[in-house]
C-alpha cells in the first residue's frame, strides 16, 4: 500500500473519491479488454486460417488497443505519481512487443518456440497482476479518504501523526498540529440546507489545501472540524501560516449551488509536538487552543503553550 503522506492532489485526492472509483472501474474495464485481446491473439496463433489484427503487428501496437488508448489518454494523468502505474505502462508495452514477435512469425508461417510462447504468456500474466496491484493501491487510498471533502480521514491521520512524531524524535525537527472549526456551520445548514453545507465543506478543504504548503496535510476530524499537520514548523512559523489562512479564508467568497456567494470564517487552535508528550496530548492541546479561539469570538488563531497567545 502506498501510504499517503501529503494531501492528495488531483489524481486520487484533489478530486473526490468518486474520481478514484472511476479509475478503479476503468482498470476493471481494461482487464476485460486485455482478456479479450489475449483471446484474439491465441485465436490467431491456434486457428489454421487465423489472421492477426493488423494493429498488433505495428511498432506502436501498445497504443492501438483499447487499454493502450486509455493509458495514453488524459484520464490517467492523475495516476502519474504511482510507481505501479508506470510499471503497468512498461509491462503493457513489453507484452505487446512480445506478442508482435510471435504474431509476425505466425503470419509468415515460421515456427514459434516453446520459450517464445512461454515468455509472452508469462509477461501477459505479469501485466494483469500489475494492473490489479494498481487497483489495490487506489482502493487502499479510498479507504483512508473522507468521501465528501477529499481530506484524509481519522484513520489516515493517526498513522501520519505517529509517523511525524517518530520523525521528530529521530531528527529533532519541530512539528505543529492545528485544529480548525468552521464558524457557525450549523447556521449554514439551517438557513441554506445540507447540500450547500456540503459545498462549503468541500470548498473550504480545497481552499485550505491550496493555501497551505505542499507537504502539509489535512484530515477531517469530525463534522466541520479539521486537523492540519504542519511538518518542520515551530510555533511562530505555524502561527504565521495559519493566521494568513484565517485572513484569506474570511475574504474568500464561496459560490453555492443556488447562485449565492457565502462568506465564512473559521477558528484555529495550534499546538506543537513535544518529545515527551504522546500525539493524543498534542491533539488535545490544539483542541484546547481552538476552544479558546471560539470563546474569544471566533475567526481567530490561538496557540497553546504554557498559556495561550491569540490573534484577532
Amino acid at each position: 500500500m502506498n501510504t499517503p503522506i501529503n494531501q492528495p492532489k488531483g489524481k486520487i485526492g484533489n478530486n473526490s473519491a468518486d474520481d478514484t472509483f472511476c479509475k478503479i472501474q476503468a482498470l476493471d474495464t481494461g482487464i476485460s479488454n486485455h482478456e479479450a485481446w489475449i483471446a484474439q491473439v491465441h485465436q490467431s496463433l491456434i486457428c489454421q486460417h487465423g489472421h492477426p489484427n493488423p494493429d498488433d503487428l505495428c511498432e506502436d501496437a501498445h497504443c492501438r488497443c483499447k487499454f493502450g488508448q486509455w493509458l495514453t489518454s488524459s484520464d490517467t494523468a492523475a495516476l502519474m505519481d504511482y510507481e505501479s502505474f508506470h510499471s503497468v505502462v512498461e509491462k503493457h508495452q513489453l507484452m505487446h512487443a512480445l506478442a508482435r514477435q510471435i504474431l509476425q512469425k505466425s503470419e509468415s508461417k515460421q515456427s514459434i518456440s516453446e520459450d517464445e510462447y512461454r515468455n509472452f504468456t508469462s509477461h501477459a500474466i505479469a501485466f494483469k497482476l500489475e494492473v490489479r496491484n494498481l487497483q489495490y493501491t487506489l482502493m487502499s487510498q479510498v479507504c483512508v479518504i473522507d468521501h465528501l471533502t477529499g481530506a484524509w480521514n481519522r484513520y489516515a491521520m493517526n498513522a501520519k501523526l505517529l509517523e511525524e512524531k517518530e520523525r521528530l524524535l529521530r531528527l529533532g525537527h519541530s512539528s505543529a498540529i492545528c485544529m480548525m472549526d468552521i464558524d457557525h456551520f450549523k447556521r449554514i445548514n439551517d438557513k441554506h440546507g445540507h447540500t450547500v453545507g456540503d459545498v462549503v465543506l468541500k470548498t473550504v478543504v480545497g481552499f485550505c489545501r491550496d493555501s497551505l504548503r505542499k507537504y502539509d496535510s489535512i484530515y477531517r476530524y469530525g463534522g466541520e472540524e479539521f486537523l492540519f499537520c504542519l511538518p518542520d514548523a515551530d510555533q511562530d512559523e505555524a502561527q504565521t501560516i495559519i493566521e494568513r489562512l484565517c485572513i484569506s479564508l474570511r475574504e474568500y467568497p464561496i459560490p453555492t449551488t443556488n447562485g449565492e456567494n457565502l462568506s465564512i470564517t473559521a477558528s484555529f487552535g495550534i499546538a506543537c509536538m513535544q518529545d515527551e508528550d504522546p500525539v493524543e496530548d498534542t491533539i488535545r492541546s490544539a483542541d484546547h487552543a481552538l476552544l479558546c479561539a471560539k470563546t474569544q469570538g471566533r475567526n481567530r488563531v490561538c496557540c497553546w503553550e504554557d498559556g495561550l497567545s491569540t490573534f484577532t
